[in-house]
């Protein structure tokens, strides 16, 4: 298998992709694993065993078509099975086009999904504090139905000879090796991403008197002017503590001085990721235009925290788009002061000198948290030919529970190999009973309400995994079904658009206790439809769905007497030729050859034979 990760992008955003990566190593481990990437940001890719291949988008690409038509040329070449694009930018769309990938898998996006084989939607809250942009980039590996723990930290890796450069670099510049070390990201990747250097300098005068530590600034030669300023705004005895000119001449050098600190504080960038990946507690300031959200990653208010001007002046950003705040940002800024970041920067530091803090176990709560738990039923009776494929077809389920009505063939027998599978047996009344009795065994809140003939396609799993995930306030779903009849799909016959609710919220749900048959799903809250199919092997031969007709007419006969309807020539013999007439002619079932027409004279026996009961039952009274 060879699979293509890309994520042209800045450091930050690649650093966050790798997990993707790994995750796939942990599933694959023979596959080969190739990485897209801006040329600028594969030092932080060194040591990641994982990646097989790092392929260079390179700035001749954006500027030249022959040469951007050569790489494309040489990953279609390559032959892909999987390309996994969470750059989902213009630059990647004709690079995944001309792929020739047999699966193609990015986010879901207006006018573009015809691109990808699988369109992941863009999950819009974060269930854990491993970050949004983390669990977003995680959703993509949803179509590939992974059952592996996941691993959600990005990493750096250090050599020996890497550290030893680190810890030479600060003897050269007489940093106190007995006392830590903090780098501080003083100036932002741009403008708007940079907390006023005035302010800055006061957190750094704060930083200072709370904490014994050496400073390193943390800037490019071109910023040099701006750092100037933030140590020349700085108090005097705060300027003892920093080390000005301790930056690495390369990237590699960077990381090298990063590893070798004890935690960073200052404006969200490329740096605060690193050091995450590091290892490094974090402090983070973040602009008002970035949303905390996504980028607050691993914040657990102990190794890493942060402060958004929206904490503290939340009716600033009241009805301003993302756009705005972008425009706005400078103007915004000047409201985040100093003394509202104190209280919550002392307890950070405070919990720097404790030895007492136990690192959260951010897999664990991931993991955890992946999706909720799901609960698949079945009500049985004499299934034997059907129960151990259902279950089979149930193994993405937390649990299994199958309600017997005490089968005299071999299904107990079957079900009982099954050692997570629960079994109850339980007295079958009606339908809509059993279904009632089924759910309140339930013990997880998502349901997936199976019958024993049905099965659950690949792509239909994949599409309820995504929904435990993130529901988007789905409380139910519909299914269409596919229907077969002598295990052949009938297309017509009025079965084409045959739906039934089977994957809801335990809690709000109830089957409708006066339907004995053909049960009706009481649901409060919004619902939505599934793009993929059920598929329904109910009848396998005339004789068996005519006796289901006959079990079916007779509790509906049950359920008509109990509402007193005293059945007549309309219901003994319009009805039925309706329903024929309908399924037949109007709903297309002619198209479906010898078996639509079996179907179709089946259904009409079944209308009928409802009122032949119902007219014995008044016949007993």
């Amino acid at each position: 298998m060879k699979i293509l990760v890309i994520q042209q992008k800045m450091i930050g955003d690649v650093l966050v992709s790798t997990v993707i990566c790994k995750n796939l190593r942990n599933a694959y481990p023979n596959a080969q694993i190739d990485y897209m990437v801006y040329k600028s940001t594969m030092p932080v890719l060194q040591g990641h065993k994982e990646i097989d291949n790092i392929i260079v988008f390179e700035e001749k690409h954006r500027k030249n078509k022959l040469q951007l038509f050569k790489l494309i040329h040489s990953i279609r070449k390559t032959k892909y099975d999987i390309i996994i694009d969470s750059y989902s930018k213009l630059e990647s769309f004709l690079t995944v086009f001309l792929s020739g990938a047999k699966q193609k898998i990015s986010y879901k996006k207006k006018a573009r999904n015809f691109l990808y084989t699988d369109n992941v939607p863009m999950l819009q809250t974060a269930k854990t504090n491993i970050g949004l942009t983390l669990e977003r980039r995680l959703s993509l590996l949803r179509p590939l139905n992974l059952t592996i723990d996941f691993d959600v930290t990005p990493k750096l890796f250090v050599t020996e000879t890497e550290k030893e450069l680190a810890t030479q670099i600060f003897r050269d510049n007489k940093l106190d090796l007995s006392r830590p070390t903090i780098m501080l990201s003083i100036i932002g990747s741009s403008e708007n991403k940079t907390y006023p250097l005035e302010y800055m300098a006061k957190i750094i005068d704060f930083i200072a008197a709370n904490f014994n530590a050496n400073l390193l600034f943390n800037y490019i030669p071109n910023q040099i002017d701006q750092a100037q300023q933030v140590y020349d705004n700085c108090e005097k005895e705060t300027q003892k503590n920093i080390f000005f000119n301790v930056l690495g001449k390369s990237l590699r050098e960077f990381i090298a001085i990063m590893n070798a600190c004890d935690f960073i504080i200052g404006n969200d960038s490329g740096s605060i990721n690193m050091a995450k990946a590091l290892g490094k507690p974090s402090f983070i300031i973040f602009s008002p235009w970035i949303h905390k959200k996504m980028w607050a990653t691993f914040e657990d208010g102990t190794s890493h925290d942060s402060v958004h001007l929206k904490d503290f002046k939340p009716e600033l950003f009241q009805n301003k788009t993302d756009k705005k705040l972008k425009q706005d940002s400078l103007k915004l800024y000047p409201f985040l002061k100093p003394e509202f970041i104190y209280n919550k920067l002392g307890l950070f530091l405070e919990n720097r000198k404790s030895s007492k803090i136990i690192p959260t176990d951010f897999n664990t709560l991931y993991n955890k948290s992946r999706k909720d738990l799901l609960s698949a039923l079945i009500i049985s009776f004499n299934e034997e030919d059907n129960i151990e494929n259902v279950i089979n077809n149930l193994d993405f389920a937390d649990e299994i529970i199958i309600v017997d009505s005490f089968s005299t063939d071999k299904t107990v027998e079957i079900i009982k190999k099954f050692e997570h599978v629960k079994l109850i047996q339980n007295k079958f009344e009606n339908f809509s009973k059993q279904r009632n009795f089924a759910l309140q065994q339930a013990n997880h809140e998502w349901i997936l309400f199976i019958d024993a003939d049905e099965e659950i396609t690949p792509k239909l799993k994949n599409e309820i995994t995504q929904v435990l995930e993130d529901s988007n306030g789905n409380i139910a779903y519909e299914m269409y079904r596919n229907f077969y009849f002598n295990n052949k799909l009938l297309k017509y016959s009025g079965w084409q658009t045959d739906k039934v609710f089977r994957f809801y919220k335990k809690s709000n749900v109830l089957y409708e206790p006066t339907k004995y048959v053909h049960e009706t799903l009481n649901v409060k809250g919004k619902t939505s439809i599934f793009k993929n199919r059920l598929n329904h092997f109910s009848f396998i031969s005339f004789e068996d769905y005519k006796s289901k007709m006959d079990q079916y007419a007779k509790l509906r006969a049950v359920e008509l007497f109990e509402h007193k309807l005293k059945p007549n020539f309309y219901h003994f013999y319009i009805k039925p030729l309706y329903r024929f007439f309908n399924h037949y002619i109007l709903r297309f079932g002619f198209l479906d050859g010898k078996n639509g027409i079996t179907i179709c004279r089946l259904s009409a026996y079944g209308v009928r034979q409802r009122y032949v009961e119902l007219k014995k039952l008044y016949a007993k009274e």
